[in-house]
């Protein structure tokens, strides 16, 4: 995937309009559909905020596990899929906004926030807004989870953007604190051993 723009949703809706989203799995990412079925202590159903949902498949997993879901995506054709998903399930919600410029009704509000590939989508000089949004939207101790993408060597440009476990431990450290950092063993395709599956807990 190789667009311009990455901050606008017109780029995005582009490639949803082409359907050229090589990032849609068209379903629940492996890691994430073995995280729900070990209920690890952590997880407990809750509200939970879907950062770059996409057409949200991570989400309605969530919510078919009784979690209280919002996806929020700023692509309509995705937004759209997702209100599509919601009318078979309650406790899904979808969003159209920018996860940076989120409003402040959503503040404080949530437990957990969920992240697929939407870290290494934004531009990289907005990765501490990023940081940022995720900890003013959390409930105080609330969860920041899911499948940060790309650990490979940076041999091209992105989106989506190289990340480095040093380089995430380094922007949320004074935000949030990193309870598990693991390499999945059932990452889709080619994302085998490029993604993390991290766990941190904001600090409040």
């Amino acid at each position: 995937m190789r667009i311009d723009g990455t901050d606008k949703a017109e780029s995005w809706e582009a490639i949803y309009q082409k359907g050229d989203a090589g990032w849609d799995l068209a379903k629940p990412a492996p890691p994430l559909e073995t995280l729900v079925s070990q209920s690890p202590a952590w997880l407990k159903p809750g509200k939970l905020i879907c950062f770059g949902a996409g057409k949200g498949h991570d989400a309605t997993l969530f919510a078919q596990a009784d979690f209280d879901v919002t996806a929020v995506d700023f692509a309509p054709t995705a937004v759209e899929a997702i209100r599509e998903y919601s009318l078979e399930n309650k406790n899904l919600k979808a969003y159209e906004g920018n996860i940076l410029k989120l409003p402040s009704s959503f503040n404080d509000r949530f437990d957990y926030v969920l992240e697929h590939t939407c870290f290494c989508a934004i531009p990289v000089s907005n990765r501490k807004s990023y940081v940022e949004a995720a900890y003013e939207v959390l409930k105080p101790g609330g969860i920041l989870f899911g499948l940060f993408y790309r650990f490979d060597p940076p041999d091209k440009k992105g989106p989506p953007h190289f990340t480095s476990e040093e380089e995430i431990r380094e922007l949320f450290q004074a935000k949030f604190k990193i309870l598990t950092v693991s390499t999945p063993s059932n990452s889709h395709g080619k994302r085998k051993n490029r993604e993390r599956l991290i766990v941190m807990e904001a600090l409040k």
